[in-house]
């Protein structure tokens, strides 16, 4: 009796836990109706935004490590 009840709530569990899911990829991916996006696509632009940045900032120290290392 008490391993079919355990039984019982971890299939409850994973049917929750499904359902929460599939709503969270629903509301992530719902486009809205002022500009038509999703909260997708603003999670990538600002991600090409950041690598954008994080280049940069890579060239720039690399060309102050080369810059230093010619004065010694």
């Amino acid at each position: 009796m008490v391993f079919k009840q355990n039984k019982t709530m971890g299939l409850l569990k994973y049917v929750v836990l499904g359902a929460v899911t599939v709503y969270g990829l629903q509301y992530v991916t719902r486009k809205r109706s002022q500009d038509g996006k999703s909260k997708i696509a603003d999670f990538n632009h600002h991600l090409n935004d950041l690598f954008g940045k994080v280049r940069d900032y890579k060239e720039k120290v690399k060309l102050d490590y080369q810059q230093t290392t010619q004065l010694y």
